[in-house]
């Protein structure tokens, strides 16, 4: 029997609540304006915070978005966490208002994590938007580094960024851990990043602009 989850995350409850009850009680004592903005910040929690249902593609060759949001990079890059080599680097911007879950994008394994302490400046710009000293400036930035084998032994590495407002990365992935495809493994709390490295022969299905959605999004597919 599937069991059925709650449309909202857990780590927004303490959020959601405060504010409801701030909202309440500024609105018994006539504060009905404060009450009002209160009301509405907790609205905007429960959208940041929704855990939807997602279709995950029956491909046993496809990477899937880890994330919800906007692919702002795409490029060959050294991965520096674990790998230590060039990857097919792929970067997920996620605004405050997309779903934070974020979900695996293969059936793997978790072999490490990995958390590096850092700055907060901004790091999910759209790229027309995203100079190269910003760009360098955010590779600085707090994260939380994920690899992961899949059955075969091909090593991917999923990153969470922290940004300008994100400021707590939450990942329930340990090592020795085992994940289906497009299962939950983390969030990022107030909208930030996600960089997915794959392999350099995977083959490309998205382009830089393109809208994505965790769990539901071929990104590429495995090469040979």
């Amino acid at each position: 029997m599937k069991i059925r989850r709650a449309p909202v995350a857990s780590e927004g409850f303490v959020y959601i609540g405060i504010l409801a009850l701030l909202a309440w009680a500024t609105a018994i004592v006539g504060l009905t304006v404060l009450s009002f903005i209160l009301a509405l910040l907790a609205i905007l929690n429960v959208l940041f915070f929704r855990d939807p249902e997602r279709n995950i593609p029956d491909d046993k060759n496809a990477y899937l978005s880890p994330a919800d949001g906007v692919i702002i990079l795409v490029e060959d890059s050294y991965e520096k966490d674990f790998l230590n080599s060039n990857e097919l680097k792929i970067s997920i911007s996620l605004a405050v208002y997309d779903c934070h879950i974020n979900r695996m994008p293969v059936t793997c394994k978790v072999a490490a994590t990995k958390y590096t302490s850092g700055s907060f400046h901004i790091a999910n710009m759209p790229s027309w938007l995203y100079p190269e000293d910003m760009k360098k400036k955010s590779e600085d930035n707090e994260r939380l580094s994920t690899l992961i084998k899949t059955s075969d032994g091909k090593e991917i590495v999923v990153t969470q960024i922290a940004g300008f407002l994100a400021r707590r990365i939450v990942s329930y992935a340990k090592p020795d851990m085992e994940f289906k495809s497009g299962e939950r493994f983390g969030m990022i709390k107030f909208g930030s990043r996600v960089d997915l490295y794959l392999p350099e022969e995977s083959l490309l299905e998205v382009k830089v602009g393109q809208r994505v959605w965790a769990g539901e999004t071929i990104l590429a597919r495995m090469g040979d």
